[in-house]
């Protein structure tokens, strides 16, 4: 998670997280009318991805209208997951899907052979499915020094991260008799951290908070128990605690925390926006629905500590961490993605803020919220952050998990 700020405001609380590796199917997308409530804020609208387009795109919006055609591939793929399932990769810089499959049938050819009347869709054999891969993930993520437990999204293996003595993990029984292959890296623990910054009802999200714990970021509106409330990262207070936003306004209570995915709502007026921008901002993007997470799409991250961060490309796909004071055994499931130029997309205070994907049609898609960040960055690679360090790595709850969990609907504009 990225942790809260203490309530203080003084120093940085940090987390240790290790990543316990199980997977989970997504829950199909969940999308409710645009909300009925007025604004009471003017609107007024970001700018949408900036920075250098990768992939040989002429700009974002091209890129953008490739990726959703892609996605739009690969949810009917996903929903057609069954034991040998592997992986997809969405990546819009291949301009194709890579479905990874063990032993696909006939059923799953025919629906490959039907896509690719309209996009590009490569089938690829893998020599473990996605579930065997995450029953082997559970015994090797709870090997001393394993911080990290990435299931490989075609189906070859998988990675563990490792801090510390790499030869004793590797002589490690789950590791030596793992009926997987297994690769070790060196790398740190992911950590929590916690903290745009006087928000008004109705709250976007993105906006910052304070709970007795400390300080973090306001996700998504959703419509849950017949009222539009506020989603948020479940490390970030406590059941029945108040909030004030950042100029130190009451602003609503927290309920329903469910620790081993890391949400939790705010009772809230809330909007379906976001912010963008940097974290001083009062621009906001729409939010017109959810979207799934798939290996190689492009994300934007958006807090309340370090502002908005393009060029994040998703790495990996249901991971859990074990968070040190959570009394669950692991977190998740989560998504993992990284800033591609070494900056940072995440840093203290971001915590519970949205990870979005921006559309053709000038609104955004609720992928997740943010939970974590590993990977530290100089102070001059996350320029304009309020809270240090920045991370270059992000992890994420996906929205569609959070929503399926409490029966709800992401609140739309």
């Amino acid at each position: 998670m990225i942790g809260s700020q203490p309530a203080n405001r003084r120093a940085i609380l940090h987390r240790a997280l290790v990543t316990a590796g199980v997977a989970v199917l997504v829950a199909a997308s969940l999308t409710s009318p645009a909300s009925a409530a007025p604004n009471a804020k003017p609107v007024t609208p970001g700018a949408g991805p900036v920075g250098a387009v990768p992939g040989g795109f002429a700009d974002w919006s091209e890129l953008i209208a490739v990726q959703s055609k892609l996605n739009a591939a690969a949810e009917k793929v996903a929903a057609a997951k069954n034991a040998g399932f592997a992986g997809i990769v969405a990546a819009p810089e291949n301009r194709e899907v890579r479905v990874y499959w063990k032993n696909p049938g006939a059923s799953v050819r025919s629906l490959v052979t039907d896509l690719n009347r309209n996009v590009p869709v490569k089938l690829y054999p893998a020599r473990f499915s996605e579930a065997e891969l995450a029953s082997a993930a559970r015994g090797l993520a709870a090997v001393p020094n394993v911080v990290n437990v990435t299931p490989a999204v075609d189906g070859s293996g998988i990675q563990l991260t490792v801090e510390g003595n790499s030869a004793q993990v590797s002589a490690a029984p789950a590791v030596r008799d793992s009926a997987v292959p297994v690769t070790i890296v060196a790398g740190g623990k992911p950590v929590a951290t916690f903290s745009r910054q006087a928000d008004t009802p109705n709250y976007y999200g993105g906006g910052r908070f304070w709970s007795p714990g400390g300080g973090c970021s306001t996700g998504f509106a959703i419509h849950v128990g017949g009222s539009q409330q506020m989603l948020t990262a479940g490390h970030c207070g406590e059941n029945g605690q108040t909030v004030t936003t950042g100029a130190n306004v009451p602003m609503g209570t927290i309920h329903s925390k469910i620790a081993c995915q890391d949400i939790e709502i705010i009772n809230t007026g809330s909007w379906g926006r976001v912010f963008t921008g940097p974290n001083n901002s009062s621009t906001s993007v729409a939010i017109g629905g959810t979207a799934g997470s798939f290996v190689g799409n492009w994300v934007v991250t958006s807090g309340s500590t370090s502002g908005e961060h393009n060029n994040v490309q998703i790495t990996a796909v249901n991971l859990y961490l074990s968070v040190g004071g959570i009394p669950c055994g692991s977190v998740g499931p989560l998504v993992q993605a990284r800033q591609t130029a070494g900056l940072c997309a995440v840093a203290p205070g971001d915590s519970g803020g949205p990870v979005i994907a921006y559309r053709a049609d000038g609104k955004a898609d609720a992928l997740g919220t943010i939970t974590a960040g590993s990977n530290p960055v100089p102070a001059a690679n996350c320029p304009g952050t309020l809270f240090s360090p920045g991370y270059n790595y992000v992890y994420y709850i996906p929205i569609n998990v959070s929503l399926g969990s409490y029966g709800a609907s992401i609140v739309t504009s």
